[in-house]
């Protein structure tokens, strides 16, 4: 797992970030020619959200996002991220349900979340 790391001097900042999709086989990273994370090593998968790592060494929480790609916006699902040093969860919604959702109902061959974030490192 790669971690690019921001600034030499003063706080530096673990730059936390990965696109994640499920094609039927379970949530996962996305790792190929195109893609790359930065920080994060995995994906778990449970009834109510998907937990990704991202044991950088992390001190504080600067800012984390969690992005529906086109494929899921078009199809009114939202997400909300709980973040953590080491671990954050990564809720999805249909519409304006305030229920989550299972991960696992939610396949497409092209469809992803983008996660992107900032933590500070000691």
């Amino acid at each position: 797992m790669t971690t690019h790391v921001l600034a030499t001097e003063g706080p530096r900042l673990a730059v936390i970030s990965c696109a994640i999709r499920n094609t039927g086989g379970g949530w996962a990273l996305i790792e190929d020619s195109a893609h790359a994370p930065s920080g994060v090593s995995g994906v778990i998968q449970h009834a109510d959200n998907l937990e990704i790592t991202h044991a950088v060494g992390a001190v504080r929480v600067s800012s984390v996002q969690v992005t529906p790609d086109e494929h899921y916006a078009a199809r009114a699902v939202r997400c909300g991220i709980s973040v953590g040093l080491d671990l954050s969860r990564i809720y999805l919604y249909k519409g304006t349900s305030t229920t989550p959702v299972d991960p696992a109902t939610l396949v497409a061959s092209s469809g992803n979340l983008w996660v992107t974030g900032l933590l500070e490192l000691a």
